[in-house]
């Protein structure tokens, strides 16, 4: 089994749509995908198989999420050897793998797509002001490992000590290929449909650059640079 976790802006969305698709096109057994996520203030579930209007050319978050809210899912996850998304913890069975993005580069991805849903109104420098520091590594310590924030420091090695295997996005599409082989199906192409605008003037990037953000996320960049030293093979070592 595989329990793929998802840090906002790190090529989830592009894996979630491939692995249901997978299942929807028959390369998998019905009911083996399961996505688990949060929106309007709760968790929910979604199985392919339980929605008979999918449609593959939807938005996963924007359109397919959100139209089968509320509608019955089959609660019995005996067949699920796939769990994806969000809310997908430690506790799930199976190899617990994630990929982490070039800390700025997610930031300013997480920016844009939150002021393009209207969720803020701020510069980007301002907005940076109020997100807490070393964002990354306290969503997988409060979100993936489920405890309460503590100091980043050892929030950060008991992530490197756990069970995660933390990939780097620059090995996306290899260990997605890898998956593939070790599941028996052949890779798909299709690309993420959430389309992201930018928003971002130039000035206001030189007035939060990589340099202040480095210096203000360290354990986010330590993370992030532990995973780029391993491109091999998505193992654990």
């Amino acid at each position: 089994m595989y329990a793929f976790h998802h840090i906002p802006k790190c090529a989830g969305s592009s894996l979630q749509q491939r692995m249901i698709m997978h299942e929807h096109q028959g390369d998998l057994e019905p009911g083996s995908t399961m996505v688990c996520y949060d929106a309007v203030g709760r968790e929910w579930m979604y199985k392919v198989s339980d929605d008979i209007d999918y449609n593959p050319k939807e938005s996963l978050h924007r359109q397919t999420f959100p139209r089968h809210r509320g509608q019955t899912v089959n609660n019995n996850h005996s067949a699920v050897t796939i769990a994806m998304g969000h809310s997908v913890d430690h506790s799930w069975p199976g190899h617990h793998i994630t990929w982490i993005r070039n800390p700025y580069e997610r930031d300013i991805s997480h920016y844009n797509y939150d002021y393009n849903l209207g969720r803020i109104n701020r510069t980007w420098p301002e907005w940076h002001q109020q997100m807490p520091t070393d964002w990354i590594v306290l969503w997988l310590y409060t979100r993936w490992l489920k405890k309460p924030e503590t100091d980043a420091h050892i929030m950060y090695q008991a992530i490197v000590d756990s069970k995660l295997i933390i990939r780097p996005m620059q090995t996306f599409e290899q260990d997605y290929k890898f998956i593939c082989d070790k599941l028996n199906v052949a890779p798909l192409s299709i690309k993420d449909n959430v389309q992201t605008d930018k928003n971002i003037p130039p000035g206001q990037l030189n007035e939060y650059d990589i340099d202040e953000h480095k210096d203000d996320n360290d354990f986010d960049w330590m993370l992030y640079e532990l995973s780029v030293q391993k491109t091999d093979l998505p193992t654990h070592p």
